[in-house]
């Protein structure tokens, strides 16, 4: 069989545009890492900067996305029943499986939450900006809005059940905190203002540009610098395991499933990036704070990550080359 120069050239390209894509973003990560490692980056500047993305940059970025995008993109209720549909199924079909296999109640919590949950807001949301632009923010904003209050409703249930500790989370406080997420508020206030036609002017939507801007920068930076990896132990192989499901069966099942669907185009980049994004710091914490295994989630984190540079490279790499991605 022999492919002809015209058909190099398009695997070539599609190759390009897949490293262009996903490289860039994984190297701002990991020297972020590398500047925690030589001292350059403190404790306390990981802490104020993580704060800075999440109650100033990101959901500046979140409301720029929403308050330029077409309002028809906004109201796309299939593609939120798919990204919610999809997150609920994977994550109770993740909990429901490994519990047959691990039987100890805070690994399974660690397990499970690291194989279901994303660093969307992180990772996923400049991800899928550099993979389909404007479209992209669109989706981006919608799975913001929509999926990342589901990820924390299901980390605090699973962790609840799991946790052999007296850290219990009550439903009027996850309730609060889904209320008064920065994330949530940009994507309503936006909303608001593309409903009733409202105009920034120009001094203040420079200035809320400028904030969006630093948003993926100081995002990965804080990213890579907040992981660290504690070694090798007799509990790795659960934290390699959860590590798979999340960078190659998530994303696979994701893809195809929308795919068979009638999903399309950017449609598929966003749910491959939904599903194949590397678990989240934030699931770690959390996991941490209610008695779970912290060894597990922080690994689990740190192994995703690594993976996911490659995984989600090759994954872009054939949806291009098949035409399920254009």
């Amino acid at each position: 069989m022999t492919i002809s120069f015209e058909g190099e050239i398009t695997l070539l390209d599609n190759f390009i545009f897949s490293i262009n894509t996903v490289a860039p973003l994984f190297l701002v990560l990991f020297l972020g890492l590398i500047l925690k490692k030589k001292g350059f980056l403190s404790e306390s500047f990981v802490s104020v900067g993580n704060k800075v993305v999440f109650y100033i940059a990101l959901p500046a970025s979140i409301f720029l996305s929403v308050y330029t995008a077409e309002l028809g993109d906004l109201l796309d209720w299939g593609f939120v029943a798919f990204a919610v549909g999809a997150s609920l199924v994977g994550f109770f079909g993740i909990w429901f499986i490994s519990a047959i296999f691990i039987k100890n109640k805070p690994i399974l919590g660690a397990f499970a939450q690291g194989a279901f949950r994303g660093n969307f807001a992180f990772l996923g949301m400049p991800l899928l900006i550099n993979l389909a632009g404007e479209a992209g923010e669109a989706r981006a904003a919608l799975i913001m809005a929509f999926v990342l209050p589901v990820y924390n409703i299901c980390t605090v249930l699973i962790l609840a059940a799991c946790s052999d500790s007296a850290k219990k989370v009550g439903f009027k406080t996850i309730i609060l905190t889904i209320v008064k997420n920065p994330f949530i508020i940009a994507i309503a206030i936006a909303f608001g203002f593309q409903l009733l036609n409202i105009r920034l002017p120009f001094i203040i939507s420079t200035t809320v540009r400028y904030g969006a801007n630093m948003a993926t920068p100081l995002a990965l930076i804080c990213l890579g610098a907040g992981m660290t990896f504690q070694g090798f132990d007799a509990k790795f192989k659960y934290a390699l395991g959860a590590s798979l499901i999340k960078v190659l069966v998530l994303p696979v099942i994701f893809v195809i499933v929308g795919y068979l669907m009638g999903f399309r185009n950017y449609d598929i980049a966003a749910f491959l990036i939904l599903g194949g994004i590397p678990s989240a710091i934030a699931g770690y914490a959390m996991v941490v704070q209610m008695g779970g295994d912290g060894y597990i989630a922080g690994t689990i984190v740190v192994i995703s990550t690594l993976f996911s540079a490659f995984t989600l490279t090759i994954f872009i790499y054939i949806l291009r080359t098949i035409g399920w991605l254009l």
